[in-house]
């Protein structure tokens, strides 16, 4: 009863939760919901501090024709002026190492590559190596008056540097741990490096002169501006996968996940305390069966079973030996083994008959002469010396 009440009880609450998370989905709208974030993802859907949907929206608003890519870079688009690729990818799958090459030729053609943050197959094939540093971000004034760096004070970046970056590369920021921001032309490209994946992103594009930067990016070159969403996850034809592991779906999957585990101990009921495991198996010898079903029959008092049990055990070995059918009557049986194995008859037929008769006397034959003597004892003796005569009987008539 109580464990029934403990359901209910967490039933309700369940219900309630679910009931006061949709009401807020509703009155906020999933747009907004999708602020919470499970991981860090540098997308331009995603309005969480790690997305770049605020990037997304200051190019749109300075004019610029910002797109989002939803294919691989096996096929990228012509007329884009610039591409960005932003890490982390999320959910979304990574780089493969086909990928890299491809994209660094789609850049030789005369278009721009924005790489933000460490998407390891990329730096590879591009020769950068991240040193990744600690989370605090400080503020980093340009080391050269370059293009990039037109209006720009100081960035508010984390602790990330590059180790190592082409040597045609120039450093726009850097301090003693390496440089945070280089480029370097690629044919009749141009690439742009990043070290800090949040620098851009939601959280931190208002620091600092951060905003000035993502403008004179924009500015560059001519054409529309793609942001990569295929890697993270946003692809033309979206997998199942992927579908239940962004909002708005992604708030459904939790409650339901939730809701599945609360079945689960609701529904999952112990029947007695946990028992330690074993280190190696028990198994139970033919002694303890015997006890065991000897308690059950004392305690059910159910002697005339065994003594039941005792005679057809007899009969069965006895009968099977001496090649007649079980069901002979007593007397039949005793004179067969008597002519047989030269055993007493009279005394197997009237252990048999009191056996099979259940017969409860009143005294116990004494231990010299148990075919003349009489019986007493109570009914628990009778049943030990029935076993102990038929053991006995058995013997002699199968010659043992």
């Amino acid at each position: 009863m109580k464990r029934s009440r403990a359901d209910l009880i967490l039933l309700l609450l369940v219900v309630a939760a679910f009931a006061a998370g949709n009401i807020w989905l509703a009155r906020r709208g999933t747009e907004e919901a999708s602020v919470l974030e499970l991981a860090p993802d540098a997308s331009a859907f995603n309005r969480g501090p790690s997305g770049l949907y605020g990037l997304y929206r200051l190019w749109g608003e300075l004019g610029k024709d910002s797109r989002v890519w939803r294919h691989s870079w096996k096929a990228l688009p012509e007329d884009a002026g610039l591409l960005v690729v932003a890490a982390p990818f999320g959910v979304g799958p990574q780089a493969g190492r086909d990928e890299p090459p491809l994209l660094l030729r789609w850049v030789k053609k005369g278009h721009a590559l924005l790489i933000i943050g460490g998407e390891p197959a990329l730096l590879s094939a591009c020769g950068l190596r991240l040193r990744p540093g600690p989370e605090a971000r400080r503020a980093l004034s340009p080391s050269a008056p370059t293009d990039l760096m037109t209006g720009v004070s100081a960035l508010h970046v984390s602790g990330d540097r590059w180790r190592s970056a082409p040597p045609p590369a120039v450093i726009h920021i850097a301090d003693g741990g390496g440089p945070a921001l280089v480029s370097w032309p690629l044919g009749r490209g141009r690439v742009i490096a990043l070290v800090d994946s949040g620098a851009l992103a939601n959280a931190h594009l208002a620091a600092r002169d951060n905003a000035i930067l993502a403008a004179n990016i924009a500015s560059l070159g001519t054409g529309a501006i793609y942001f990569d969403e295929y890697h993270h996850g946003h692809r033309s034809q979206p997998t199942l996968a992927s579908l239940l592991l962004r909002p708005p779906l992604l708030w459904v999957t939790l409650q339901v996940l939730f809701a599945l585990a609360v079945f689960l101990h609701a529904a999952s009921r112990r029947f007695g305390p946990p028992v330690p495991a074993q280190d190696t198996p028990r198994y139970r010898a033919s002694g303890e069966y015997v006890a065991a079903m000897a308690g059950l029959y004392q305690r059910a008092a159910s002697r005339a079973v065994v003594l039941r049990r005792l005679a057809q055990g007899f009969r069965r070995e006895v009968s099977r030996a001496l090649g007649l059918p079980p069901d002979l009557p007593a007397r039949q049986l005793a004179e067969a083994a008597a002519r047989r194995c030269g055993a007493d008859a009279d005394r197997i037929a009237r252990v048999l008959s009191l056996c099979e008769e259940q017969v409860t006397p009143t005294a116990r034959p004494n231990a010299t002469s148990s075919a003349s003597g009489g019986l007493r004892g109570t009914r628990e003796s009778l049943v030990l010396w029935a076993g102990s005569e038929l053991e006995t009987l058995r013997r002699q008539a199968l010659g043992r």
